[in-house]
């Protein structure tokens, strides 16, 4: 049995705090002590006296917080040694010492305690935190034990999903691009195990390193993970999105695990993406929404008897349906009472068009299963045949020579064999001298086959040129007897002079120089050696040429496209920038008449507090009656004389 291992003995939160007072203590130009730090975590966080030193020491003991005796500098302790607390430094404690191959905290719960290690990877499971088994000598977790089951896609395909799966994760929650910022890199240090983040998880996809989607869901799981330790659980914080990227997650690989074909054709979307065929093909049914009538729909998953289908026509629209509102595609649609209109009459052709494709899709499997049980009597009927082909080939050079001398009569340039032709043929070299017929008055051969022999064997083609004169010319004699056939010989050979006498006379093979044959051949070669030379370098301008235009064309089109990329991206930027700056206005032209509204009254209330005089409107000094009031005597005298004196309440 496993035996579970105190890995640490404080959460993330609880150590957060006791860091937090030794930095404000310290702040403060004290000493951390016992008595400092139970002050402030109790006015902080309510914590007791008696919880406070019992987790202080749980953080003690993780090597966060370090004890140390420090002499008082200051008060009433001045020059008293005393117990005090400090965050030890880098060269004090590293950090990386402390990464032994398992993480520090639950997986699941993300506390810390008695833990599970896992044999092959970094997480760590409380026992009641996990349903698998440790009563082996090694645990194993549940995401280990996932990613060994054989994967049915290949690794390929598979990070080409994940790479549509990434994209939309990315899209939603942009504050997981990259976690973390440099002021919080020693959190990064003391609570996280495994980095994680969907740019990284981004790269993995690129460089198809994923090999199933447990790895996949493992790697955001872990996101989640780091979430919990850097921001605790925080309503409405970064946690809070973490959780959502990870429902998210978990709902698309569940769809990828459905039906791969239908994940990547609905991000992919080719040309009628909705009616390619899945492997293995979905049910095709009518099902009825409440509100609507029958529809065409595939079947994607049953569950708990309802059907999940997804709707042809224009929005490919999913829902969830009972069973009793599902008819089989073959039920009449005059017993389903539909209304036939324009979106039903596109969803219908459709699914005709899908209904066509699986059809071709079906005749191309049986076609393979046919191929495949006839591939292998094809092979061995090949087999049979080589082997034949082979004793055929062993027979000796003599024989074709006697065979050659069967008709010597009548040898023209039409009486070569089909053999021999296929080997002349064989050899790539189109020169006149193919075709030369030997003529003489002592013998009518045609022109060896020996010749055809490379420049290597010159002595062989000399020798058997020889041989089958001689053998030619006893032959002739033999037949001179008869003259019926000697007639018959002269006949022949007025009707192949004409075709004979049009082509350049060649000396018989005796009287031919070994010189003559080298450089006739040579010439030949020479000759098709430079038409093919000359073709080799018209077809391979014409391919540079398709490949310049084809590359012109793509980087173009790649041109267009960064152009509108990055118009689009600066357009963005502009429009980001144009709002910041009248925000900024905005804000800063309240604060303006924050301040001349305050102004203003401040204004109105010091004129309010003064007396103005009666006559001209200054700022008054002499006080006359209950209200009236002069800045001078000249005005009190005008205004007494014009109308004061007639009603001034001042008692004489």
């Amino acid at each position: 049995m496993v035996r579970p291992v105190k890995r640490r003995l404080a959460t993330v939160v609880q150590t957060k705090q006791f860091l937090e007072a030794v930095i404000y203590i310290r702040q403060q130009k004290q000493i951390p002590n016992l008595e400092r730090i139970s002050k402030y975590v109790q006015r902080e966080h309510n914590m007791s006296y008696g919880d406070c030193k019992r987790l202080l020491d749980s953080v003690v003991e993780d090597g966060f917080i370090m004890e140390y005796l420090a002499v008082g500098f200051k008060g009433a302790r001045t020059g008293l040694e005393q117990e005090g607390y400090k965050i030890p430094t880098s060269e004090e404690f590293d950090y990386t010492e402390m990464r032994d191959g398992h993480d520090w905290y639950c997986f699941t719960c993300h506390k810390p305690g008695d833990l599970l290690l896992c044999s092959e990877c970094f997480r760590t499971y409380h026992t009641n935190c996990t349903d698998q088994d440790h009563s082996g000598s090694k645990f194993t977790c549940s995401i280990c034990k996932a990613g060994k089951k054989k994967n049915k896609m290949k690794k390929k395909m598979l990070n080409t999903l994940l790479s549509y799966t990434i994209l939309r994760l990315r899209e939603k929650t942009k504050e997981l691009h990259k976690i973390g910022t440099k002021a919080e890199e020693e959190d990064f240090d003391r609570f996280v195990y495994q980095r994680m983040d969907l740019s990284a998880m981004e790269s993995k996809v690129q460089t198809s390193r994923y090999r199933c989607l447990e790895e996949f869901y493992a790697d955001a799981q872990t996101v989640h993970h780091n979430c919990m330790l850097l921001y605790g659980n925080v309503p409405g914080g970064i946690t809070d999105l973490a959780s959502i990227m990870l429902t998210d997650c978990k709902y698309d690989l569940d769809e990828i695990e459905l039906c791969p074909n239908c994940y990547y054709m609905s991000n992919a979307k080719p040309e009628q993406w909705f009616c390619q065929p899945c492997n293995p093909p979905h049910d095709l049914v009518y099902a009825k929404l409440k509100g609507f009538g029958y529809w065409p729909a595939k079947v994607i998953n049953e569950v708990e008897g309802k059907m999940d289908v997804r709707f042809f026509g224009g929005w490919h629209q999913r829902a969830v349906i009972p069973a009793e509102y599902i008819r089989p595609v073959t039920t009449n649609l005059n017993s389903l009472t539909v209304k036939r209109t324009v979106g039903f009459t596109k969803a219908c052709k459709e699914l005709k068009v899908h209904q066509q494709l699986l059809e071709e899709r079906e005749r191309e499997l049986q076609d393979q299963d046919m191929n495949s049980k006839e591939g292998f009597e094809e092979e061995e009927e090949e087999e049979d045949k080589k082997e034949d082909k082979k004793e055929e080939t062993r027979v000796p050079l003599e024989e074709e020579m006697e065979e050659e001398e069967v008709d010597v009569r009548r040898v023209t340039s039409t009486s070569v064999d089909t053999k021999r032709k296929r080997k002349s043929a064989s050899v790539k070299v189109a020169s006149p001298d193919e075709s030369f017929v030997v003529t003489s008055s002592e013998d009518k051969v045609t022109q060896p086959k020996a010749l055809h022999v490379k420049t290597a064997s010159k002595p062989t083609v000399t020798s058997s040129l020889h041989t089958q004169t001689q053998r030619t010319k006893t032959h002739v004699v033999g037949t001179q007897t008869d003259k019926s056939d000697t007639q018959d010989d002269k006949d022949d050979d007025d009707e192949d002079d004409e075709p004979v006498k049009k082509m350049p006379r060649l000396a018989a093979p005796s009287e031919v120089s070994e010189a003559e044959w080298q450089g006739r051949l040579d010439k030949a070669t020479s000759d098709v050696s430079e038409r093919l030379k000359k073709q080799s370098e018209e077809e391979k301008n014409k391919a540079l040429k398709e490949l310049t235009d084809r590359l012109k064309k793509d980087f173009e089109e790649d041109k267009q496209a960064a152009v509108a990329r990055a118009t689009t991206n600066v357009s963005r930027e502009i429009e980001k920038a144009r709002k910041a700056a009248e925000d900024k206005c905005k804000e800063q032209y309240m604060e303006e008449m924050k301040k001349l509204a305050a102004k203003h009254k401040e204004a109105i209330s010091q004129t309010k507090k003064k007396q103005w005089c009666f006559n001209c409107e200054e700022e008054a000094m002499y006080h006359c009656c209950w209200n009236t009031s002069y800045c001078s005597v000249r005005c009190q005298q005008e205004h007494w004389h014009k109308e004061h004196k007639r009603v001034c309440r001042r008692k004489r």
